[in-house]
């Protein structure tokens, strides 16, 4: 994985309301990924935002086991 996918781990879903339909960045970029045949990078990116999906589920489930 490259710089880029950083920005996938770290912010794996948009923050835009459902009353505003603003494209997440993000997704844009996958977009883009399609459109011009980066497909490893596309690949890459949705890995990335799958961990980003899964390190942000296991946050709570840390904090919960270290208070007790």
């Amino acid at each position: 994985m490259e710089s880029l996918s950083l920005r996938y781990l770290l912010l794996p879903f948009s923050f835009g309301s459902d009353l505003l339909h603003v494209k997440d960045y993000n997704d844009t970029e996958l977009e883009r990924f399609i459109k011009y045949g980066y497909i490893k990078k596309f690949e890459d990116a949705i890995i990335a935002k799958k961990l980003g999906i899964i390190f942000y589920l296991l946050i709570p489930l840390i904090l919960l086991l270290s208070t007790l």
